[in-house]
């Protein structure tokens, strides 16, 4: 190689090292972990408050109540034997919800998201209170469901298997089937 050829290939070296450096001392600290994704709280009610949830799907309206320390059915026909586990648990998810994801703020156009005819509609109540939770469509992944609180809260993303387990709810009130035992023949 020729002296000329190795100057011109150090100056290109030195330069490409100084924009290097220049970059780094513009660009922002860094924040100690990766920018964390906003989200919305979407429901917060006191479950020591709630007394009532209501779901209505489509044409479907189902309604529990608290009756003591148990929840009973009253629409779309009064049970008192229901699945206490099923509903504990998803009362449990219910409560305190945030969206895995912020998408729109209030004031914002709630069409895109399906929220305008909302496919479900959960509402919680209890303790002077009540908080309502509308579902939209899917996302585009199909893994999550646009939601937001009626009183025009953020719209966010939820779930898709608390969504699944809401409209199971709706549409198949978690009750219990009393277990069928025949009695053995005695000899």
């Amino acid at each position: 190689m020729s002296f000329k050829f190795t100057l011109v290939l150090l100056a290109l070296a030195v330069v490409a090292i100084a924009g290097f450096g220049l970059a780094q001392r513009q660009s922002p600290p860094p924040s100690g972990g990766p920018e964390a994704t906003p989200t919305a709280v979407l429901l917060n009610f006191p479950v020591s408050s709630l007394t009532s949830l209501d779901l209505k799907a489509g044409d479907r309206d189902t309604n529990l109540v608290k009756d003591g320390a148990n929840w009973k059915l009253v629409k779309p026909s009064e049970d008192p034997n229901v699945d206490q586990a099923k509903v504990n648990s998803l009362l449990g998810q219910m409560t305190y919800l945030a969206s895995t994801r912020l998408v729109a703020k209030p004031g914002e156009d709630i069409g895109p998201y399906g929220l305008r005819n909302p496919q479900l509609t959960v509402t919680l109540s209890g303790g002077g209170q009540t908080q309502t939770l509308l579902v939209g469509d899917k996302n585009v992944n199909g893994n999550q469901y646009y939601a937001m609180r009626q009183e025009g809260s953020d719209v966010g993303l939820i779930p898709s298997s608390l969504v699944t387990a809401l409209m199971d709810l709706a549409n198949n009130p978690a009750t219990l089937r009393p277990s069928q035992t025949s009695a053995a023949p005695s000899a």
